[in-house]
C-alpha cells in the first residue's frame, strides 16, 4: 500500500473519529513550535531591560515588567501543555487505541473461518495487533502534526536568529541533520524485526499461554514435561529478546552519536556568540537571546528531522494494519434467504483442501439428505467427516461442487437465514462462565427466563441433579468465578442441552457423547433419538454402535464417502462399515470375538 494512501486514512480517521481531540492537538503543537521563537524575543527584552537598568541606570519598572510578562507567559503555556498532554494521552492515543482494536475485531469475524487455517493470515492478523499494541497509527498521526505545525517554529526561529548573524542558523541546523539519517536506519530496522520475529512471537505466547491453562498445566505435571516446554518457551523468549537487545543497544550508539554532534555544535554556537559579542556585532542582551535560541532551534530541528527519520517506518507498520483490515472485506453480493423448512440438503461432488496442504481433505463427496432423516456420517480419525460438515454449513467453501438447500446453491444464500434453522453441537464444546440458565438458554436467550424449560432440557440431558441443590441457581459457573466445576462429561451435557433448547429442524452434532459413560452415552442417545423424529439429523460419530437406530449411515474413508445406507445394507455388503462395526464390536463381546 502506498505511503501517502495510509497517511491520508490516518489523517481521515482522525479527524472524522477524534476531531476535537485532533484540533487541539493541532493548535497545541502549533504552539509548542512557536514558543522557542515567543521565548527567545522575550528573552532577549528581558536581557536588553537587565543591561539598561544595571549598566546605564534604566528604568527598575522595565526589567520588572518583562520579568513578569515572562512569568505570566510561561505559566499560561504550561498550563496549556499539561492540558493538553492529558488531552492527547487520553483521547488521540487511548480513544484511536479503542478504534482500531473495534476494527481488528469487526475485522476478524467478517474473514471467512478457512483463512484461521492460514498461517499467513494469522501472521498478517498478528502485526496489525502489534500495530495497534505500539501505538503506531496514533505516532504517525502526532508525527505528521509535529512535522506540520513545526514548519512555522523553525522558520520564524531560523529567521530570528538569521537577524542576530546568518551562520547561527546554518551551524544550528548542520549539527542535528544526522537525526534524520540515524532514525530511518533505525524504524527501517525495526520493522524489519517486527516481521522477521512475528512467528517466533506467535510461538513464545502460545507455549506461555498452556502454562496458564488449567488442562495443559494439570496434564503437564502428572506427565512431566512442563520442563521441555519451560526450555521450549525460554528458546523462543531469549531468541526475540536478544534480537531486539541487539536493535535497542545499536539505536543507543547511534543516539549517543547523534546527541555528542549536537553538543559540539552548541559549543561551537556558544563560542561563535562569544567572538560576535567580543567584536561588539551583538548585544549582551541578543547575546543572551543566543544561546537560548540557539539550544532552542536544535530541539526543535532535531525533532524534526527525527520524525521524518522515523515516519516511513512507523507507515510501514500501519500498512500492514491497514493490509489486514482491506482482506477482510468482502464484495457484497446480494443473496437470498431461506425460507420455509429445509425439504432437502444436496452435496454434489464436493472437493476441498486446507490452506498449505496438498492433501484434499474432502474429494468427490456426494450425498442427499431428505427433510426428517437421521444420518450418521462414521468414518476413522481424518476421514474427513467434521470437515464435510463445515463445508455443509457454509463455514468452509468448496474448491469444486456445489451445497444445495432446497435446490439453492448454498454460495447465492444468506447464511444467517440458514442458522436460524440449524442446532449445532462441536466437538470443541465449553462450559462458559454465566449462571447455569444463561449456558442452557444461549441459543435462544429471549427465553432465558422460562425456568421450568430449562429444567426440561437439563432432566433430558441427565443434569437434572445439580437441581437438588440452590448453589447453582444464578451464580456464575466454573472455578473462575467461585461456581462450580463441571466434568468434560458434564459439559457435554450442557452443550447438548443448549442444542435441544434451541430446537432447531437441523441439528448436527459432532461426537456429540464423546466424553460420556457409556451407560449414560446410551440414555441420551435414546433420549435423543426420541426428540430427531421429525428433525433433519446429522450425528458423526466413531461409534458405530449407535448406527443401528438410524434411517441412513454415510461412511467416509480419506475424504470421500464410500458408502450409504442403512445399517443392514451396509453389513450385507461386507465393506468398510461391516469392518468398522466388527473391530467395534469385539471389545463388547463375551468371547472376545463375533
Amino acid at each position: 500500500m502506498k505511503s501517502t494512501k495510509v497517511i491520508w486514512r490516518i489523517f481521515r480517521f482522525f479527524f472524522c473519529k477524534l476531531s476535537m481531540e485532533s484540533i487541539f492537538a493541532s493548535l497545541a503543537y502549533i504552539l509548542e513550535n512557536m514558543h522557542p521563537t515567543i521565548i527567545t524575543i522575550l528573552s532577549a527584552a528581558l536581557f536588553e531591560a537587565a543591561d539598561r537598568y544595571l549598566v546605564r541606570n534604566g528604568e527598575a519598572a522595565d526589567l520588572w515588567g518583562y520579568a513578569a510578562l515572562i512569568i505570566i507567559y510561561f505559566v499560561l503555556y504550561n498550563i496549556l501543555r499539561t492540558f493538553s498532554s492529558v488531552c492527547i494521552n487520553a483521547g488521540i492515543y487511548e480513544k484511536a487505541m479503542h478504534w482500531l482494536n473495534n476494527d481488528i475485531v469487526a475485522a476478524a469475524s467478517r474473514f471467512p473461518l478457512i483463512q484461521y487455517e492460514n498461517d499467513e493470515m494469522l501472521t498478517c492478523k498478528r502485526r496489525a495487533m502489534e500495530c495497534v499494541k505500539n501505538d503506531r497509527i496514533p505516532g504517525i498521526f502526532m508525527l505528521l502534526i509535529v512535522l506540520i505545525t513545526s514548519i512555522a517554529g523553525i522558520f520564524s526561529l531560523l529567521v530570528t536568529l538569521g537577524i542576530y548573524h546568518p551562520l547561527l542558523p546554518i551551524i544550528a541546523v548542520a549539527s542535528v541533520l544526522q537525526f534524520i539519517f540515524s532514525n530511518w536506519v533505525l524504524e527501517k530496522e525495526s520493522y524489519r524485526l517486527e516481521t522477521s520475529m512475528v512467528q517466533r512471537r506467535r510461538k513464545r505466547d502460545y507455549i506461555w499461554s498452556l502454562f496458564t491453562n488449567l488442562e495443559s498445566v494439570r496434564e503437564m505435571h502428572v506427565m512431566g514435561f512442563a520442563g521441555y516446554l519451560a526450555d521450549q518457551w525460554k528458546s523462543e523468549r531469549d531468541e526475540v529478546n536478544e534480537k531486539q537487545w541487539r536493535l535497542d543497544r545499536k539505536r543507543s550508539r547511534y543516539y549517543m552519536l547523534c546527541d555528542a554532534v549536537r553538543t559540539i555544535g552548541y559549543l561551537t554556537g556558544v563560542i561563535f556568540c562569544v567572538l560576535l559579542l567580543q567584536k561588539s556585532m551583538i548585544s549582551v542582551g541578543v547575546f543572551g537571546a543566543c544561546l537560548v535560541a540557539f539550544a532552542s532551534v536544535q530541539n526543535v530541528v532535531g525533532n524534526f528531522f527525527g520524525s521524518i527519520g522515523k515516519l516511513p517506518g512507523f507507515v510501514r507498520l500501519a500498512a500492514d494494519y491497514y493490509s489486514y483490515i482491506d482482506r477482510s472485506i468482502q464484495k457484497k453480493e446480494t443473496l437470498q434467504e431461506l425460507q420455509g423448512s429445509i425439504r432437502t440438503i444436496e452435496l454434489k461432488n464436493i472437493c476441498f483442501k486446507y490452506p498449505n496442504s496438498e492433501k484434499e481433505a474432502v474429494k468427490a463427496a456426494s450425498l442427499k439428505i431428505h427433510q426428517g432423516e437421521v444420518v450418521s456420517l462414521v468414518g476413522v480419525n481424518g476421514s474427513g467427516k467434521t470437515t464435510l460438515i463445515k463445508l455443509l454449513l457454509g463455514i468452509y467453501v468448496p474448491e469444486q461442487g456445489t451445497v444445495f438447500y432446497n435446490d439453492m446453491d448454498l454460495k447465492t444464500l444468506n447464511k444467517e437465514s440458514l442458522y436460524q434453522h440449524t442446532g449445532l453441537l462441536t466437538q470443541d464444546f465449553a462450559l462458559y462462565h454465566l449462571s447455569l440458565d444463561e449456558n442452557i438458554a444461549l441459543t435462544d436467550i429471549d427465553h432465558v427466563y422460562e425456568k421450568a424449560r430449562v429444567r426440561e432440557v437439563l432432566k433430558k440431558v441427565h443434569m437434572d441433579a445439580i437441581l437438588d441443590g440452590e448453589e447453582n441457581d444464578g451464580k456464575i459457573l466454573g472455578r473462575d468465578f467461585g461456581g462450580a466445576e463441571f466434568s468434560e462429561g458434564q459439559k457435554q451435557r450442557l452443550a447438548l442441552g443448549r442444542v435441544l433448547f434451541a430446537d432447531r429442524e437441523l441439528v448436527i452434532l459432532d461426537e456429540p457423547t464423546s466424553a460420556l459413560d457409556p451407560i449414560l452415552e446410551n440414555e441420551i442417545l435414546e433420549e435423543f433419538l426420541k426428540i430427531s423424529k421429525g428433525r433433519t439429523t446429522i450425528i458423526i460419530s466413531h461409534r458405530v454402535g449407535l448406527c443401528r437406530f438410524v434411517d441412513r449411515i454415510a461412511v467416509m474413508k480419506e475424504g470421500s464417502i464410500v458408502e450409504c445406507g442403512n445399517h443392514d445394507q451396509l453389513m450385507a455388503k461386507k465393506g468398510e462399515y461391516r469392518n468398522l462395526y466388527c473391530v467395534q464390536s469385539k471389545w463388547y463381546a463375551d468371547n472376545g470375538s463375533l
